[in-house]
């Protein structure tokens, strides 16, 4: 290959686990020539790199390129992307080695970028991997302090999901981007090692005149913190690099002009922090917040050199992507994501009550499968659930009232699909629901 068109990084660092699945779906499911996928392996001290060029460099699209040492997320990413700026390749696709792509992903990322020349950067839909049914993001959104999560994390896919919309940023386990605009606007913030860098990247491509759009129909599928779990000291340290740079963030890219509705703001959220870590005697994070504090007015000056680099404003000379900047809420909102597809049961007058995601599960012993159903929320609107055994259909609930059911069943994993679904919004949980069960002599989870 001469000229790739698109290069598609898979930063690695010792995740061979991961690699089989990802490579295969990345070169089965796009059959251009002239899109690279490369294993950006970040110095690995397992056999990952000999199991692609094993398993994988019989394709001629499949590179490996070795790092001398382990640079961080954004350190060996923006060194991918420097050899693929040089390669002479238009489209750059950041991918985390935890995730396999759906068929034709790349194809519809392409032909989106390719039809809206003013689209710096491309938000793929990506679902839980272990719970497809459920988002893990689609594009990105950010606080008036800088804080920012994952537009949809933890929502049932439907089709208000599928709408084209600008925003704000990319979450970068799936980061599709116009290497014109990296080359006016520049890499990953390398001092911020992890967190909240794709954002700021996306906040300056926002500030040179390009949009970022969400691209529905490219899947990925995500084992979603398959890195970063375990020990207490990575809780900590995932925890600080987050408080640190939302400062960073902030001292970056957001308007002077609005310096004190920022402060004021920032006080707020950073005393309801500091007052909850405190309730909960979680002293350790009160520490982070001094530490971050200090390592902020340390980087002033740093800052100070990258303000005013591009500056576009949009309405009232504000930078242009302040439009989409919220204040409401101030941090990531409550997320829950549920146990073989069951969320944290809520106890009423009526008793215990588990609400179902799109679909859930639980083991039967045989026989009467009794329980109550319904919509507990408000009983207007109806539910409509399939019960399934061993994929066949064995029964319906249609109703809006809250009713007892019985059902004869044999031994074996009793499934439930919703087929209608109650939005987080209407029932008032960080959740949707496709309704609610009562078991008898059972609990689900």
């Amino acid at each position: 290959m001469n000229r790739p068109l698109v290069c598609v990084l898979v930063l690695n660092w010792n995740g061979m686990k991961h690699l089989e699945e990802c490579f295969s779906s990345l070169v089965e499911g796009c059959q251009r020539e002239d899109v690279e996928f490369v294993l950006l392996d970040n110095a690995s001290t397992d056999e990952s790199v000999a199991y692609i060029q094993e398993h994988f460099c019989n394709d001629p699209r499949v590179v490996v390129e070795c790092l001398d040492r382990n640079y961080g997320w954004s350190g060996g990413n923006n060194r991918g992307i420097v050899e693929s700026i040089n390669k002479g390749a238009k489209y750059v696709f950041l991918l985390n080695n935890d995730t396999k792509v759906g068929k034709n992903c790349i194809e519809y990322l392409l032909e989106m970028s390719e039809a809206n020349p003013d689209a710096g950067g491309l938000a793929p839909k990506m679902v839980l991997y272990h719970q497809p049914w459920l988002l893990n993001s689609i594009g990105l959104e950010c606080s008036i302090i800088g804080s920012a999560w994952d537009r949809g994390l933890g929502r049932i896919d439907s089709p208000k999901w599928d709408d084209i919309t600008e925003v704000i940023g990319i979450c970068g386990g799936a980061m599709w981007l116009r290497t014109e605009t990296l080359t006016k606007v520049g890499t990953l913030p390398e001092e911020f090692s992890i967190y909240l860098d794709d954002l700021d990247l996306c906040l300056r491509i926002w500030n040179a005149g390009y949009r970022i759009l969400t691209c529905p129909d490219a899947v990925v599928h995500h084992k979603f913190s398959a890195t970063w779990e375990g020990s207490f000291e990575k809780v900590q340290q995932k925890y600080f690099l987050n408080t640190r740079n939302r400062f960073y963030l902030m001292e970056r890219n957001f308007p002077i002009r609005k310096f004190l509705s920022i402060l004021f703001w920032t006080k707020w959220g950073e005393m309801k922090a500091i007052g909850n870590s405190i309730r909960k005697t979680e002293f350790w994070r009160v520490q982070k917040h001094i530490q971050s504090w200090i390592e902020a007015i340390r980087y002033l000056p740093e800052a100070k050199r990258w303000r005013g680099k591009i500056v576009r404003e949009g309405d009232k000379g504000l930078p242009v992507f302040w439009k989409l900047i919220k204040k409401k809420p101030l941090f990531c909102p409550e997320v829950e994501l549920p146990t073989r597809g069951w969320y944290k049961p809520i106890v009423t007058s009526r008793g215990t009550f588990f609400p179902i995601s799109k679909y859930a599960e639980i083991e039967h012993k045989g026989g009467p499968l009794s329980f109550t159903c319904g919509n507990i929320a408000s009983g207007q609107e109806p539910i409509d659930i399939d019960i399934k055994y061993n994929g066949e259909i064995v029964g319906n609930i249609k109703t809006v009232e809250v009713k007892r059911y019985s059902f004869d069943l044999p031994d074996g994993v009793i499934s439930f699909e919703a087929k209608r679904i109650l939005e987080a919004e209407s029932i008032g949980k960080p959740y949707d629901t496709g309704g609610w069960f009562q078991f008898e002599n059972l609990l689900p989870i």
